[in-house]
This record gives structure tokens, C-alpha cells and sequence, in this order.
């Protein structure tokens, strides 16, 4: 009896997605994280280096809570690269801003790699559920799935890459407000979070899917 539920429930899970997700997510994170610690670096900021975030180890960027949503649902979030604009060579809000926009650009340039790979290849995008991802499953949710990180980091939410770079952009002392309503900020998002998961699901794709389609037409043309 026990075992037939589980099968049940495993039969029901997309367990192709939600692999493929997993080890997309690893490059993914990582990328954006090294991406916003070179381009600091670029500008003088040694801080990403003394804390050891110039790597390729997914270990030194991954986040417990942000990898089990980037496989549940296909948005998460890594451990944020330190960043000091003070020491950079640059202006602080010139280099603070490039380098929090280093992520995003990045995440968004692997996206359309991904989708002309499989324009290159005369691939055909494909979601993948419960088979074993074909080379079209793959590049389909490796584009996708950076848009995705590439679109919610442009948020203006603590701690995601837009919330800093409004911080950098802004006067003194608004952003010393602006710094203060991270609490809010990262309030909403968590909020947000907790609403998708537990929206119904019927709900959750009819607010979701005009966004997700209106994101991949304007990236990808499809």
C-alpha cells in the first residue's frame, strides 16, 4: 500500500524537470555570482577575492533555500557576492552599479546562448517532465532558467542585484533611506515567495504565464 502511494507520487513529480533544473542551477548561480566578483575585482574592489568568491566551485555560491525553490520552481536564489564600491577605482556609485548589473548581464547573456544553440542546432525548445532531458530539454531550461534568474535580480528587493543598484545610483541620504526600507523590501519578497507556493496551482499559472511568455518572446522571439 505504501509503496503504491509513493510510486503514485513519484509518478506524479516531473522528476526529468526538476533534474535538469538541478544541475542547470549549479552553472547558473554560479556564473551570475563570479560575473558580479570579476567585474568588481576589474574595478579595484579586492573584497571578492579575500573572501574567496573568484571560483568556479558551486560551493563557494550556493544557498540551501534559494538551490531547493531554483528545483522546485524554477526561481531561487545563490549567496550574494560582497562588494565594496569604496574601494574601487571607479566612482563608488558608477562601479557599484556595473558590477551589481554584472549578475543579471551575464544571466541574460547565457539565456540567449542558450536559445541560439538550439536555434544553431534546428532544435525545437522542449520542456522536459518525466523522460530523461534530450539536448533540447537541456538548452530549453538552461535558457530559461537563467532568464528567469536574470529577470527577478533586476527587482529592486533585498537582497536581490536591483536593490543595490538603485542603492548605488541614488543621493546620500536617500539612499541611507532606501538602505532602511531593505527590512520591507526583503519582507515583500519573502511574502511573495510563500503566496506562489502556496497558491493554488491553476491561480499561480494564470499570473505567471503572460509574464514568463512576454519575457521569452522578448529574449528569445518565441
Amino acid at each position: 500500500m505504501i509503496g503504491q502511494i509513493l510510486g503514485s507520487i513519484w509518478q506524479a513529480l516531473p522528476t526529468g524537470l526538476l533534474f535538469a533544473r538541478g544541475v542547470v542551477m549549479v552553472g547558473a548561480f554560479t556564473l551570475h555570482e563570479l560575473a558580479h566578483g570579476l567585474v568588481a575585482t576589474a574595478f579595484g574592489d579586492p573584497t571578492p577575492r579575500e573572501r574567496g568568491r573568484l571560483t568556479l566551485n558551486p560551493a563557494r555560491h550556493l544557498e540551501s533555500i534559494g538551490v531547493l525553490l531554483g528545483i522546485l520552481v524554477g526561481v531561487g536564489w545563490s549567496r550574494p557576492t560582497p562588494i565594496r564600491p569604496y574601494r574601487m577605482r571607479k566612482p563608488e556609485w558608477l562601479g557599484g552599479l556595473v558590477a551589481a548589473l554584472a549578475g543579471p548581464a551575464a544571466s541574460l547573456l547565457l539565456a540567449m546562448a542558450g536559445a541560439a544553440a538550439l536555434r544553431r542546432l534546428g532544435l525545437v525548445q522542449e520542456q522536459p517532465w518525466h523522460d530523461w532531458p534530450t539536448l533540447a530539454g537541456w538548452l530549453t531550461v538552461w535558457a530559461n532558467f537563467n532568464l528567469m534568474l536574470a529577470a527577478i535580480n533586476l527587482l529592486p528587493l533585498f537582497p536581490l542585484d536591483g536593490f543595490s543598484m538603485i542603492h548605488n545610483v541614488l543621493p546620500l541620504r536617500v539612499s541611507a533611506w532606501w538602505e532602511q526600507m531593505s527590512a520591507w523590501t526583503t519582507l515583500a519578497f519573502g511574502l511573495a515567495i510563500f503566496a506562489g507556493l502556496w497558491m493554488p496551482t491553476p491561480w499561480l499559472l494564470s499570473l505567471a504565464t503572460p509574464v514568463i511568455r512576454w519575457l521569452q518572446h522578448a529574449a528569445f522571439g518565441w
